[in-house]
Formats: C-alpha cells, structure tokens, sequence
C-alpha cells in the first residue's frame, strides 16, 4: 500500500505526523524522566532479572542536556526528510535498528553494563531514509551523505569515542554501526520487495481534485515498510 495520507483534511497543508509524534515522545522522556532515568536506562543487570522493557526505553533517555539536544534535533530532522516517501517505513526502520543495537549491546558487548540514547538507532533511520532516497531521486549528494556517515562511523570505532560530541555517559560507537546496519537490512528488503512487484506513481494530494489526481512521484504500491 502507498504511504498514508499525512496531509490536512482539507488537502493542502502538509502534517509531519511522524516528526511530531516521535519528537514529543523523545521530549516528554526528557523532561518527565530528566538525565539517564535509573527505570528507564538500558541495564543488564537489571535486564537479567526481568525488566525487558529497558531494551526500549533505554534508546529514548539520554544522559545530559548536550546528549538530548542533538539526538532529538538529529531525530526531527531525518523524520522531515523522510515522511514524504512513500511507505510507512520510519517506524520499522527504528524498530529494526532498535532490535540491532541492542541485539549488539547483548551480545557483543557483554562488558558494557548501562547506555542510554537515541545515536544508535538514528543511524539505522538514516541508513534508511538515505537508500529510500536514492531510489527516488539518484542524486549524487545521497551517495556522499551516506559515505560520510560510514566514514564517521568507522573513525568513532576505531577512535572508540563520538567525533563531534562528548557527553556525560562514554559514548558506544559500535552502537551506531550496528544501528545502521539494522538500517541496511531494511533498506534492502525493502527494495527486494519492490523490485519484485511494479511501481505506481503515488497521486500529489495537493493537486487532486476528486477522481482527478495527478502523479508526481514513483512508490513502491507494496512497500514492506
């Protein structure tokens, strides 16, 4: 099915549902549970005994004020570069690399005992939005957008700590290259879905008096996401 309908009823005045929802529930973890919740934060001790929502929460706390501002200003601008592609793939793709990152905190990094942030799994929507992008437009500035993340990714691992930002709990920069290729997956199983069924040309709410709609992008009609 193509992408919902994120216009006004009276189909003019663009709606960035997503970008809302996810920043008001990123905000509201902020200010309700203020820096690295104690209840909230991915702990393994306490993930041991039981308490699994911690896999979830504990990307939506942060440890300080620096850690939140960038997190939910990088949150909100990849969700408004991305909610007019077709298909309802933010939220998979933020669950796919949710599942990734902790997956790689697990098992990966059966040392490290607390994280908390958003970085990771921002990573995986980037990853995402940026193939989504490339099949829509192959412009070449996506292709350096996505080189400079990898390149970045690589220098924090190796490094072992985030190139532009330092907050008050040591950064995890395994966590963004496992985020983004949670991000990956998505994007190619999105695009095997699409590949194997044809394309239709999403009709622009803007210009579509009833019955009278006209295409103005390619979209996947069976997007996995």
């Amino acid at each position: 099915m193509p992408c919902p309908n994120q216009w006004s009823s009276h189909g003019t005045v663009f709606v960035p549902w997503a970008t809302l929802l996810l920043s008001s529930l990123a905000l509201f973890a902020w200010f309700h549970a203020g820096a690295a919740p104690i209840d909230w934060v991915y702990d393994r001790t306490a993930i041991e005994q039981g308490e699994w929502w911690r896999l979830l929460t504990g990307h939506w706390v942060h440890s300080d004020d620096r850690h939140a501002l960038w997190n939910i200003a990088a949150l909100v601008l990849l969700c408004l570069m991305s909610e007019r592609i077709p298909g309802n793939w933010i939220p998979v793709a933020l669950l796919v690399a949710t599942a990734a990152v902790d997956a790689w905190l697990w098992w990966g990094m059966p040392h490290l005992q607390q994280y908390c942030g958003l970085s990771g799994i921002l990573n995986g929507l980037l990853a995402a939005a940026l193939a989504c992008q490339w099949r829509l437009h192959r412009h070449p500035l996506i292709l350096l957008i996505g080189a400079g993340a990898l390149v970045k990714i690589a220098l924090e691992v190796m490094g072992g700590q985030a190139i532009f930002t330092q907050t008050a709990w040591p950064s995890v920069p395994e966590s963004h290259a496992a985020g983004l290729l949670g991000g990956l997956v998505v994007a190619v199983t999105q695009s095997i879905c699409c590949r194997s069924r044809p394309y239709i040309r999403v009709a622009d709410p803007r210009s579509c008096p009833q019955g009278k709609r006209k295409p103005h992008a390619i979209g996947c009609p069976y997007p996995l996401l």
